[in-house]
């Protein structure tokens, strides 16, 4: 009889088998129903689940013959040559093999004739034990039988990982009522916040995880709450702390049980799920993570968005330091925050080439930006009438080499650096500069310069006063109106700061819009109260106007309806089709813009159509139901000035 071969490294491999914390344990259906499952897969009168440990064979389940113990001695056993191999270990008849003729298995009551092992291989590479189909006859299996086999060996091992989860949650939470007992602190008296793990106590759990026999696998999720900065900058920190609070609480009701959760920063959180690897199971808690927290929260009179992204690593003994580890959440964070949506990213090869690129085009951006080479381009702004234009929307172009990148690349890098205020600068600037320019084949024709500004400039004191001093320092041609366009949410700001900027604006005879109305969370109120002169509709409204149902063609003519009532102009973004144009222009919109007119043009060329123009030196009459709308809106909140009047003093009628 040849005994099984015992490694030098089976200590280690036995570290492994003993952290599952299986051995010993009482019987358990369902690895008896994986054992029923192979015994009729193999066609055989046995399978046994059995556990290899420093010298014995340990069964966990046994169908199909009573065992008079619970365990036979490693040297024995078919099981310890099983767990040397890699693959499944087969002996088609035991009396035929020299190594198993006079095995006390074969030879004694038992009766073993055949033999078919599946390795139980741990997520980190170790051979606990094995999957067994046993036969009184010799027998011999077909492909697809190895194949089903091998599957329920996998099976097998992802319930003893279960388990070892299980365990090492119960010694978690128990860590965790010492310290809240230690601490005095009753757990029903306990803020969200105040039930997550600490940062040095999950650091600690992923230092431990790590150090284990090559590593416990688990997964570790970075989730950032996209809106946290914003609310703390504009609502104050007291507010900022209630809305993570409620973050953490919905998080805690996301995941499942036996997962941690820290704060890791002011606006992000750390889960661990133990033992998690499988993709579909972590994107499955991911996409639950999102979903809770999508949902939107009101502080107050304030309702404000929770809207949460992820970037996932996943450890399966692949990493060496927590330091690698937290560098891929970041990585993988990054990435999903550039998307326009809460979304998430796992972290893989392709993924870390992606980022490297990614940085790669992040260090050129900010090259470009210091250097000033970031272009405006213009979009016109057309009457729907007759297609001749009444304005532009300056926007920003990156040539880079030969190409040039749009803004959907290269904005979300300025968002994450925080620097979109200086890049709104730079294009109002030369947006400013080229007025002048383009007034020449034009003179005196009524015409809008319509610029963008970011939440960061709306945000920060001194970027706001470098915005008026350029708008001071540059006094636009007869005719001309600069008209600022501010997302809808950032109407939410009730700041005596915020509103002293709109002043400001206001007074030196800029007019303020909406962009992409209909797509964030104002306030009617909010619109009716602050001096508000356009509104831009969202594309995402025009795009849907060709659709069978009726339903968005409904709510965007509702829409209309009342932001005429309200007295304010309105333009519609992303015009494509002749039917878009027919519908909007049916409804009472006069102002619209996209590629169905124009795509975005350089200056040169914004400069040649309105030389080509066949110029007629007529404004476009402003409606007095819309100005007298706009007087009334000052008068009832008591603005300080005669906007209509200081415009005109300026020759630039009220748009």
């Amino acid at each position: 009889m040849q005994f099984p071969e015992i490694p030098e490294s089976d200590p280690a491999r036995v570290m492994e088998l003993h952290s599952f914390d299986v051995l010993d344990t009482p019987a358990d259906p369902r690895f008896d129903d994986i054992s029923e499952l192979a015994r009729r897969v193999a066609g055989t009168d046995i399978a046994i689940i059995s556990l290899v440990d420093e010298d014995r064979q340990w069964f966990k389940s046994c169908v199909g013959a009573p065992l008079g113990q619970q365990d036979t001695p490693r040297t024995i056993s078919f099981c310890g040559h099983t767990i040397l191999c890699r693959d499944p270990f087969i002996v088609p008849d035991t009396l035929e093999d020299d190594r198993f003729a006079d095995n006390p298995l074969v030879i004694g009551e038992l009766g073993v004739r055949f033999y078919a092992g599946f390795p139980l291989i741990s997520p980190n590479g170790f051979a606990l034990g094995s999957l067994c189909a046993i036969s009184r006859q010799p027998h011999q299996l077909m492909e697809h039988q190895i194949d089903s086999l091998q599957r329920l060996a996998s099976i097998t091992v992802q319930l003893l990982d279960g388990l070892r989860q299980a365990s090492v949650l119960s010694r978690t939470e128990e860590g965790l009522k010492a310290e809240r007992l230690r601490q005095r602190l009753p757990s029903d008296e306990l803020s969200s916040l105040q039930l997550l793990a600490s940062r040095d106590q999950l650091l600690q759990m992923l230092e431990l995880n790590l150090s284990m026999n090559g590593g416990l696998p688990f997964a570790l999720l970075r989730c950032r709450f996209r809106d946290y900065d914003r609310v703390n900058a504009t609502l104050g920190g007291v507010v900022a702390e209630e809305f993570m609070n409620e973050g953490a609480r919905r998080a805690l009701a996301a995941v499942p049980k036996g997962s941690s959760i820290a704060r890791f920063t002011d606006a992000e959180l750390l889960v661990l799920l133990p033992f998690a690897v499988q993709h579909s199971d972590v994107q499955r808690i991911a996409e639950r993570l999102i979903g809770f927290c999508n949902q939107i929260y009101r502080s107050g009179s304030q309702t404000l968005p929770l809207g949460m992204s992820i970037g996932i690593a996943i450890h399966s003994g692949n990493y060496a330091s927590v330091e690698a580890l937290l560098a891929d959440t970041s990585m993988a964070l990054r990435m999903a925050l550039r998307s326009s949506s809460n979304t998430f990213r796992f972290i893989d090869a392709e993924a870390r080439s992606v980022a490297r690129e990614s940085y790669r085009l992040e260090s050129d951006l900010r090259e470009a930006l210091n250097s000033r080479a970031l272009e405006t381009y213009l979009q016109p702004i057309v009457d729907l009438a007759d297609g001749s234009p009444i304005g532009f929307e300056a926007l920003a172009r990156w040539p880079r080499g030969s190409q040039i990148v749009s803004p959907g690349t290269f904005m979300p890098m300025l968002n994450d650096s925080g620097i979109t205020g200086e890049l709104d600068l730079l294009i109002i600037e030369q947006a400013l500069a080229a007025v002048p320019l383009l007034a020449q084949p034009i003179p005196q024709r009524q015409m809008t310069m319509s610029v963008n500004l970011s939440g960061i400039l709306l945000e920060d004191d001194e970027l706001r006063s470098r915005l008026l001093q350029l708008i001071d320092s540059n006094v636009l041609p007869s005719g001309w109106t600069l008209q600022v366009e501010l997302l809808e949410d950032a109407f939410q700001d009730s700041t005596d700061a915020f509103e002293h900027f709109l002043m400001d604006l206001v007074e030196r005879g800029v007019a303020i819009a909406i962009d992409d109305f209909g797509t964030g969370y104002s306030s009617l109120a909010r619109l009716i109260s602050l001096p508000l002169q356009g509104v831009k509709v969202d594309r995402a409204f025009v795009m849907r106007l060709e659709e069978q149902d009726d339903s968005p063609r409904t709510l965007l003519r509702t829409m209309l309806t009342m932001l005429n009532d309200l007295g304010l102009a309105i333009t519609a973004e992303g015009v494509e089709t002749e039917a878009q144009k027919q519908w909007l222009a049916a409804n009472g919109v006069r102002r619209a813009q996209g590629y169905l007119f124009h795509r975005p043009i350089q200056v040169s060329e914004a400069i040649h159509l309105l030389q080509e123009l066949d110029y007629r030196p007529s404004a476009i009459p402003v409606s007095s139901r819309r100005l007298s709308a706009v007087r009334r809106r000052q008068r009832r909140f008591l603005w300080p000035w005669p906007l209509g009047d200081r415009r005109r003093s300026k020759g630039r009628p009220d748009q």
